[in-house]
């Protein structure tokens, strides 16, 4: 989840995609900015671990598995809870347990934990411009939050003294979500300010890390969307390394863009060229309002929190689709676009982005295949299934 940028990709781009925070990405993305948290490990002594596969559920809409669901649990005794694991934030997002608008979630009861402490007890308003659904927010989301402490375990991995941030109020991208809440594994500190100045604490991943629970923070993630051999494997997820029998071939990297990363606190690629198609058999996204140049090179925000990519404005979608059948219009007034679903799986077609920089790094290019092109049927539309890229809503503007 994440607010706007230039495109945010929702990781329907690739089958599987590591990446590694405080060291340059792994698998597609790279990017080479160091971490602030200081390493522990030596200080703890602690054994630090090999990757770790997560037991993860995949957010599927009734066609294309778009997110990834881990388990963990908070307090003492534990309480469990289902987040989405989203590169677009960094906070770890869970509703309270008096919260009157937070839907059918499980609620975190801070009442029945003998380790929870409510400080530093910082109040920290959440907005966000994206949601985990397949239709677009009509308005900017918000949540009520407050930095507590608490244990927090993913895996058989625990950080005794965890900040994140328990929620009295959510807004209805996040009350209406399957999951329970958000584990940000976005590449920041996360700050809250109180009147005495700032407060910086360490998220979930980097905290294990530091006290020397796991040996990176490395997070790698596969869909099964990706073939028939993927599917019968089903999403996965792992933390501290990527699973190397879900890629071929070497590892390539990709730095991110410096600023724009490090102003935003989120993975922020450079995109020279978007293509429809694929290898040999592709054309260039054309820019219609620029005498149909191909698109101008721009950034994506690397979100696999939001489940559909974003171009920037309604002309943007609108020429990827003209080229691809009239058939596909828009649904609402939000930026989705779709057709019916025998439309939609006929003319389905992979979509490729050239990303990188050309000092540092490599330029690669990434393929939303076309299995992932149809989302499922929109809500209250029968027969009528969404497209994977959606255009930046007016509202939000």
């Amino acid at each position: 989840m994440k607010s706007m940028t230039t495109l945010i990709a929702g990781l329907l781009f690739t089958s599987a995609t590591a990446f590694r925070p405080n060291q340059p990405f792994t698998g597609h993305l790279e990017r080479g900015l160091e971490h602030r948290s200081l390493d522990r490990r030596q200080e703890t002594g602690k054994k630090s671990l090999e990757r770790v596969p997560l037991e993860v559920d995949s957010r599927n809409n009734g066609k294309t598995e778009l997110q990834w669901l881990a388990t963990i649990t908070v307090g003492t005794p534990p309480q469990t809870f289902k987040v989405v694991l989203d590169t677009g934030s960094t906070a770890l997002i869970l509703p309270r347990s008096n919260c009157t608008n937070c839907g059918k979630h499980s609620f975190f009861d801070p009442s029945k934990s003998t380790s929870f402490s409510p400080q530093p007890a910082l109040f920290q308003p959440i907005e966000y411009g994206t949601g985990a659904d397949t239709v677009p927010l009509n308005q900017t989301g918000r949540a009520e939050c407050e930095v507590v402490t608490d244990t927090v375990s993913i895996q058989g991995l625990s950080a005794p003294k965890q900040e994140f941030m328990l929620c009295h109020s959510y807004g209805e991208a996040l009350s209406s979500q399957l999951a329970d809440g958000i584990l940000g594994i976005g590449f920041n500190d996360i700050s809250a300010w109180d009147e005495n100045g700032n407060f910086t604490y360490l998220p979930l991943l980097p905290n294990l890390v530091s006290e020397g629970q796991l040996p990176n923070r490395i997070v790698g993630l596969a869909l099964g969307s990706g073939g028939k051999k993927h599917q019968q494997r089903g999403p996965e997820a792992s933390i501290g390394g990527a699973d190397c029998a879900r890629y071929r071939g070497r590892i390539k990297n990709v730095n991110v863009d410096e600023t724009l990363t490090a102003l935003s606190g989120t993975f922020i690629v450079d995109v020279k060229a978007a293509y429809i198609g694929s290898g040999n058999n592709k054309q260039v996204w054309r820019n219609s309002t620029n005498d149909n140049k191909p698109l101008t090179p721009g950034a994506s925000l690397i979100d696999s929190g939001t489940a559909y990519m974003l171009t920037p404005d309604r002309q943007t979608a609108e020429d990827l689709y003209l080229d691809i059948s009239k058939g596909i219009v828009p649904l609402d007034d939000r930026g989705s676009w779709g057709a019916s679903c025998a439309t939609l799986d006929k003319v389905a077609t992979d979509i490729t982005f050239t990303i990188g920089t050309e000092t540092g790094g490599e330029l690669v290019e990434v393929t939303m295949p076309k299995s992932a092109f149809n989302l499922g049927e929109y809500p209250g539309k029968k027969g009528v299934v969404s497209g994977g890229i959606f255009s930046l809503g007016s509202s939000l503007l």
